[in-house]
């Protein structure tokens, strides 16, 4: 705990909670560990909110088809992004059970949702067609969904996962409508379909994740 940057007074508590970890998830104590304080480090994560982390984890890996591994590592490639957006840690570990859990590898995921929160980020600052197009994907105006972004950002990006999930039912192609908003990149382009065609996923996690972390 010293070593990851722990405060001696949290130290105590820090440890509890990354025990609990291992004996309850399929990550070792000192996996948990190390996973989730780069991801405090990252968020500012609380002393008191290790075991809400932990809750939240817990809860996401039981009700989803995924694991606790695989939800914090992928949590931790988010977790700059996520934080520069301005999600909330439950809403990064939900967003990162869902990407998890329809087989979008860490690596790739965590680089390829980076671009797409960057690329609404510049599209909402700069507007004009770029914000139009993520809006009409969203089934938003162009000023809602620029609202909802600064307001709630998890919102915005259910709202655009979900409106990519309906554009074959519209007669339209996800894959063309990524490629002419620039998101065509084959990791990146994988990923929105993925969870598109998964959005139900998406919000339950996020849900799932809100409520574990406040009953903690």
């Amino acid at each position: 705990a010293g070593q990851l940057g722990i405060k001696t007074d949290d130290v105590v508590g820090f440890t509890k909670v990354m025990i609990d970890m291992g004996e309850s998830t399929n990550l070792s104590a000192e996996e948990a560990a190390e996973s989730i304080a780069k991801i405090a480090n990252i968020t500012g994560l609380t002393s008191d909110e290790y075991q809400k982390f932990g809750s939240a984890t817990v809860a996401l890996g039981n009700n989803f088809a995924t694991t606790e591994r695989d939800i914090v590592t992928m949590t931790n490639r988010l977790a700059a992004a996520g934080t520069l957006a301005g999600l909330t840690e439950p809403e990064i570990l939900g967003l990162a059970t869902a990407m998890s859990s329809v087989g979008i590898e860490a690596e790739a995921g965590g680089t390829a949702m980076t671009q797409t929160l960057n690329a609404i980020e510049n599209a909402v600052a700069s507007g004009g067609e770029s914000l139009d197009q993520f809006a009409k994907v969203s089934n938003m105006s162009s000023d809602n969904f620029a609202k909802t972004w600064k307001k709630k950002p998890i919102d915005a990006i259910q709202a655009f996962i979900k409106g990519l999930g309906e554009l074959d039912e519209k007669g339209e192609s996800a894959t063309l409508v990524l490629d002419e908003m620039g998101l065509s990149g084959v990791r990146q382009s994988n990923m929105l379909k993925s969870l598109g065609l998964a959005s139900e996923t998406t919000s339950g996690a996020v849900k799932t994740a809100t409520r574990a972390w406040k009953e903690n």
